[in-house]
């Protein structure tokens, strides 16, 4: 069944595309051309750090086993910090999700202090929607100050959320655009470059932090990655942003910054782990139907 079904998906591959590729499509990659710069980076030494969490659970018998953890490394690997959790209780996703992100905050704050200050924090994820996923204050409230506390630093550390993939669709909905802005970016080709800084004014933060957001290609032919940057003045120039662009190429792997790739590599909590843990702490199981299809 599944050949014919890969058969039907490729002889209606315009047909199902068409939802997004309407007659607004062309004049949307046109908007998006205006707002892409074309640009090379060049490889600037610079210290950089990376900052990423993990959480996983699993139930036993109604009641589950989690496990959170955070770690801030070096582009060399150097582990600078690291913080976790883990407990039996009752507990959601979302609350494990939240824990996760305060414990990032709770880290960038922590290398800010220390003696030798890097020049690029990079924190995994989207600051937005962490905000609009987030409802506790307290994660609000930590952001807040993590921003002041960086403002007010001499060394002028740059502090970049960076994502993989968005649905902000912020820049040309009103053109109608039924698809994220990253993904009309992406159709403009395969070479390296950045999109104009743009504002996101998101309800859920306008007016309380000026987020940045700039969709930016490191390399030939690699991945889009979306940069948010809380930044009090809202007109970043395209020269600055072609600074930060080198900064990040200084350490990066397929277009993603080593020392994202390095922290989540470290973090990284699997099913495996979480059943270690649980063999230690005696928690199982019943042998049941799951149990027989080795699930």
């Amino acid at each position: 069944m599944l050949s014919d079904l890969y058969l039907d998906a490729i002889k209606n591959k315009e047909k199902k595309l068409s939802l997004i590729h309407d007659a607004s499509f062309p004049d949307i990659l046109k908007a998006a051309s205006g707002r892409w710069i074309n640009y090379i980076p060049k490889k600037r030494e610079t210290y950089s750090i990376g900052i990423d969490s993990s959480w996983n659970k699993k139930s036993y018998q109604g009641v589950d086993l989690f496990v959170i953890d955070c770690i801030a490394v070096t582009s060399f690997n150097q582990i600078l910090s690291t913080r976790w959790n883990y407990g039996v209780n009752i507990i959601g996703g979302d609350s494990l999700s939240a824990e996760a992100m305060i414990m990032e905050i709770d880290l960038a704050n922590l290398v800010l202090d220390m003696e030798k200050k890097p020049e690029v924090i990079c924190i995994d994820g989207s600051i937005i929607s962490n905000i609009i996923h987030n409802k506790s204050s307290r994660y609000f409230d930590k952001v807040k100050s993590l921003v002041k506390k960086n403002s007010n630093n001499a060394s002028d550390t740059l502090m970049l959320f960076v994502s993989k993939n968005s649905n902000t669709k912020n820049q040309f909905k009103k053109f109608g655009a039924k698809a994220a802005d990253i993904y009309y970016f992406n159709k403009l080709g395969f070479e390296p470059g950045f999109s104009l800084p743009n504002s996101n004014k998101n309800s859920h933060i306008y007016g309380f932090l000026d987020v940045i957001e700039i969709y930016a290609r490191l390399s030939p032919c690699v991945p889009l990655i979306k940069l948010e940057i809380i930044h009090d003045n809202l007109l970043l120039s395209v020269d600055e942003v072609k600074k930060i662009m080198d900064r990040l190429l200084y350490h990066s792997i397929n277009g993603y910054p080593y020392c994202l790739k390095l922290a989540h590599k470290s973090c990284k909590i699997t099913n495996a782990d979480v059943k270690r843990i649980a063999s230690v702490y005696g928690l199982k199981n019943e042998f049941g139907s799951r149990d027989s299809l080795n699930e």
